[in-house]
């Protein structure tokens, strides 16, 4: 009785503790130097967690739903890590420089094949399982015993079980895939991408426009109107919010159209679980003028895609920097996993706020990163 007396307090005592902490147990994950270091959203609490190698560019940070798994892009090569203190090194992973998207519960890895297509891989052991998919913006989606693959190529939008090697029986979920910049929610139930439309240029003339828009994954085709020319860098777990970048502005977004904030002079890193919060780039001095971001080592070739732009001090309906083009539209175009790359220079990390009548602006967390950082969800806490 003492025991379990024990255990149910501490676990009341937790929730309650969570319960007082406006950002739900959170951390922050971003990079400086030569190493990873973890902090709450307010910037206290500062600890190394895991060391790299020296001049090793951290290009982007990930976590699952449950903050148990770390995935970095260290300089183009894909490693993990777990949370949980066991450990203080990255173990590299087989995927090819390229998009790269954990599942929710943070066990497995879709990732680009060095052969083309994609991998699913095993983030624990290392096992892999090739598949024949366009691995830009695709992940798998639902529970562990209802795996299912979303992607999308020139001829739609499908979806498959991956229990089956062969990925059969699959569903076209949108007949017409996006010409860029797909992302798959997190859930499956949802996605977001570049779609070529009309705009108004008055009152009875329109003109072709390329719009990022949400849809939903049932096959209907219904399509909404986003941010006229966001490019969309990150789902939050909830599926229900988006983080985007739209030229010199960090965005966020409700995924089915309405409610979004932008704050200028900042690019966007990372997203909060139920979109609340959002984890942007910006210059030490608070400045809102951004730094050139630094060069893609890629250049598609002739005709297939758009090489980097140039990150500048930009309005908001500027077309976004450092977008790289590789969608279902674009064949065989090659793709970063950093769509919207950092801008060089002395970067801080500040924290955005969804909430309020206003845009609050960016609250400074830590004065000092070099590169990515990631927005570290609470581990699950037991019932009461």
């Amino acid at each position: 009785m003492k025991i379990a007396f024990a255990l149910a307090l501490g676990c009341t005592l937790a929730t309650q503790a969570h319960a007082d902490d406006e950002f739900g147990g959170a951390t922050v994950v971003f990079a400086r130097g030569a190493s990873l270091y973890r902090v709450d959203p307010k910037g206290k609490g500062e600890t190394e967690i895991a060391t790299l190698g020296a001049k090793v560019a951290v290009r982007a940070l990930r976590t699952d739903a449950q903050g148990k798994v770390l995935l970095a892009d260290l300089g183009g090569k894909w490693s993990w890590m777990p949370l949980d203190g066991s450990t203080k090194t990255l173990t590299e992973l087989p995927c090819a420089d390229g998009p790269a998207q954990l599942t929710e519960d943070g066990e497995l890895l879709l990732c680009r094949s060095a052969t083309g297509g994609s991998l699913i891989v095993s983030v624990k052991d290392g096992r892999t399982r090739p598949i024949d998919v366009p691995p830009v913006g695709a992940r798998i989606v639902g529970p562990a015993t209802e795996r299912r693959v979303v992607w999308a190529d020139k001829t739609g939008v499908w979806a498959a079980p991956t229990k089956d090697k062969d990925f059969k029986p699959k569903t076209q979920v949108a007949a017409e895939a996006p010409l860029r910049s797909f992302l798959a929610s997190p859930d499956g139930q949802r996605a977001i991408g570049v779609y070529l439309d009309k705009v108004y240029t008055s009152v009875k003339d329109t003109k072709p426009a390329e719009l990022l828009m949400g849809f939903a994954l049932d096959g209907q085709a219904a399509r909404r109107k986003a941010i006229k020319s966001g490019v969309p860098i990150e789902w939050s777990h909830d599926s229900k919010w988006v983080l985007v970048q739209e030229g010199g502005s960090a965005c966020l977004m409700m995924a089915n159209g309405g409610q979004y904030k932008c704050w200028k002079g900042y690019t966007g890193a990372s997203i909060a679980s139920d979109g609340h919060w959002g984890l942007v780039l910006g210059n030490r001095d608070g400045s809102k003028k951004q730094s050139p971001a630094p060069k893609s080592s890629k250049t598609p070739a002739k005709g297939k895609g758009k090489a980097p732009a140039k990150s500048k001090d930009t309005d908001p309906t500027d077309e976004p920097e450092s977008a790289v083009d590789g969608g279902a539209g674009s064949g065989d175009a090659p793709a970063d996993d950093v769509v919207v790359a950092p801008p060089s220079g002395p970067l801080a990390l500040y924290r955005t706020r969804l909430e309020g009548a206003f845009n609050d602006p960016p609250a400074l967390i830590v004065k000092i990163v070099d590169g990515a950082a990631v927005w570290v969800p609470p581990p699950l806490r037991p019932a009461l």
